[in-house]
């Protein structure tokens, strides 16, 4: 046994040595049977912008949801746990940990059952943040999620729980009105910080999708709304919450198309892209997306101008 400092200790390689022993060409092909192990290499997604005009629609009828009958229904959705953190001491006494669980309403749940099975994680090389799926390859998300990079590539993953998700497939194209680059959000943006993503998969045949449905100012104030995502202040973005009972209050003087609407939901980065959704007879609405937080209030955006682009994104990507 050597104490450490022996002379003839190998010693690890310098790294003009690594270059030159490490520097290689691959030979050979991967075997078949390794071949399934591996994930293709994402291309990258197509965008197409949409002018307002071009699809504007007075009566901006909505989408209508599809409810699976292989996932059954649920009003709420079977709740999870975070494992217990485990106690660190020092000297015999407890150190705080590391994670500080404060007192809110966003809860953490596990259920593929409609309509909790259709929430989404967006995954691109800027970041992750919130999606729903509203069509047979559509996901509505917020457009300051999405990578805008020439070489913009992306997945969506269905009801990512800790290690599990239940699909994953690859963005091909996203549809819009508005980049919206950065993780701030202007005012002069927010109602209209929303984007459609077109996957390469129908996973809303499987998973199914809820409607949209263009904001009443007549809801305002009355607690109707849910919200679904993937917060990183919970879960680490890793795990799905929602909260229930929501309030939101379109301002007096957003008259137009593209709409914002104020909320005391709980709101964090990563929230960003999920859906402010309610239940109607035939299934539940998204009336608008998660988009900016702020210390008093926090931001959604929606309007006829969302509900228009889900449904140009069905008609052209079908």
């Amino acid at each position: 046994m050597t104490n450490g400092n022996e002379k003839d200790v190998e010693s690890p390689l310098a790294y003009d040595q690594v270059a030159k022993f490490f520097a290689r060409s691959s030979k050979g092909k991967i075997p078949k049977e390794l071949q399934s192990m591996l994930l293709p290499e994402l291309k990258s997604y197509k965008l197409k912008s949409v002018e307002h005009k071009s699809i504007q629609d007075v009566d901006s009828k909505p989408t209508i949801p599809m409810i699976p009958k292989w996932f059954g229904t649920s009003p709420k959705p079977c709740k999870a746990k975070l494992a217990k953190p485990a106690r660190v001491t020092l000297n015999g006494k407890d150190l705080k940990p590391l994670t500080v669980f404060s007192a809110e309403d966003r809860r953490i749940y596990n259920d593929t059952s409609y309509p909790w099975g259709t929430i989404c994680k967006v995954v691109t090389s800027s970041g992750s943040g919130s999606g729903v799926i509203v069509g047979p390859r559509h996901v509505l998300t917020a457009s300051h999620v999405v990578d805008w990079s020439s070489n913009g590539a992306g997945t969506v993953e269905v009801h990512r729980s800790a290690g599990s998700l239940r699909a994953s497939t690859s963005i091909s194209r996203v549809w819009f009105y508005t980049k919206i680059t950065g993780r701030t959000v202007s005012w002069f943006e927010v109602d209209e910080d929303y984007a459609v993503l077109v996957t390469n998969d129908r996973i809303g045949d499987l998973f199914g999708w809820m409607g949209t449905r263009t904001y009443n100012s007549s809801w305002d104030g009355e607690p109707y709304w849910f919200n679904i995502g993937y917060p990183g202040s919970i879960g680490g973005t890793m795990r799905p919450t929602y909260q229930r009972d929501k309030k939101l209050d379109e301002p007096w003087y957003d008259l137009g198309p593209g709409r914002s609407m104020s909320t005391h939901a709980d709101l964090t980065p990563g929230n960003s892209g999920g859906p402010m959704f309610a239940f109607w007879n035939d299934g539940p609405y998204v009336v608008a997306v998660a988009s900016a937080e702020a210390s008093d209030e926090n931001w959604c955006s929606g309007g006829s101008w969302m509900t228009n682009l889900v449904r140009h994104a069905r008609e052209q990507d079908a």
